[in-house]
């Protein structure tokens, strides 16, 4: 048994198909073959079973236990692998999500130059999945980004910072502008101004669509939060955004969802406990571990 087999294992495992593991390993069929062969002999035990080459695999008691103790193994090995390959970084990686790092970098940044370490942050800016993926491969030291419910993970330090409420805006000549509270249905004949499709901000006006029983008629799809509320303002559409988002903006006017259909999105922080940061690290992990925000 070596590291080798135990992943290719586990990708049979997970795409289900000795070709299509093979393909995304670039490996042959036969080394799949030939490595769960070798793991059944150790063990003792079939591992895998599949009535024919057509046939769903599925895993007897004993490939069940071996699958879930070779992940957390071999992302152990990893995180072990980059941790010594990195024991001289003098940066500390950081994903943030868009909104993340409006609300929370010049924060960090101000502490961290008190410190007198400010050259080691190294901030990357993208989508929360996307940081939260950085950050299981090995990509980042630590995640800053926002859910629609708190997440959690017995593998991660996970800390939220913040629960926001998510509001409607719309410019201070649209009719509602007095307006400060709203039923989902209201919403639909409205022209919304939206992000992308993977963004939690449309995750939730789809989900908002779905209490108001209607598609959300979305005539813009902005690059960025800042050019959302800037058409905003000049009345092309109304948006759903995070409040603390908006918080200092008086060129646009909010409107609560009633009680009863609010959203909220939670800001949290986290960080592989695999993660040993080296000695030019510790000082920043210690800060980033304690970090809160100030209140304003």
């Amino acid at each position: 048994m070596n590291e080798r087999d135990l992943i290719y294992f586990c990708k049979l495992v997970e795409l289900e198909s000795y070709t299509s593991a093979a393909k995304e390993l670039d490996v042959t069929q036969p080394t799949i073959s030939s490595a769960v062969r070798k793991l059944a002999q150790h063990y003792q035990d079939p591992l895998i079973i599949q009535k024919n080459k057509k046939s769903k695999i599925t895993l007897t008691s004993a490939g069940q236990m071996l699958y879930d103790k070779s992940k957390k193994l071999l992302s152990e090995i990893a995180s072990l692998d980059h941790d010594v390959r990195h024991a001289n970084d003098r940066k500390i990686r950081i994903s943030f999500s868009g909104v993340a790092s409006s609300i929370y970098m010049p924060e960090i940044i101000e502490k961290f130059y008190n410190a007198g370490i400010s050259d080691m942050l190294d901030p990357k800016f993208e989508r929360s999945t996307a940081a939260f993926s950085d950050l299981e491969r090995g990509d980042s030291d630590i995640a800053i980004y926002s859910w629609i419910v708190p997440f959690n993970d017995p593998n991660y330090f996970i800390r939220t910072l913040d629960k926001t409420e998510l509001v409607i805006i719309t410019g201070l000549k649209h009719p509602w502008a007095d307006k400060n509270e709203i039923k989902a249905r209201e919403l639909r004949n409205e022209k919304f101004i939206a992000r992308k499709s993977t963004y939690l901000t449309r995750e939730s006006l789809d989900r908002i669509g779905e209490f108001g029983d209607f598609t959300p008629n979305i005539i813009y799809i902005a690059q960025t939060m800042q050019l959302l509320i800037d058409l905003v303002e000049r009345n092309m559409g109304i948006a759903l955004v995070m409040e603390s988002s908006i918080k200092h903006n008086d060129l646009v006017h909010v409107i609560h969802l009633t009680a009863e259909q609010k959203l909220w999105a939670y800001m949290q922080i986290a960080m592989r406990k695999s993660f040993m940061p080296n000695k030019h690290q510790a000082k920043g992990i210690e800060i980033l571990r304690n970090f809160h925000r100030k209140k304003h």
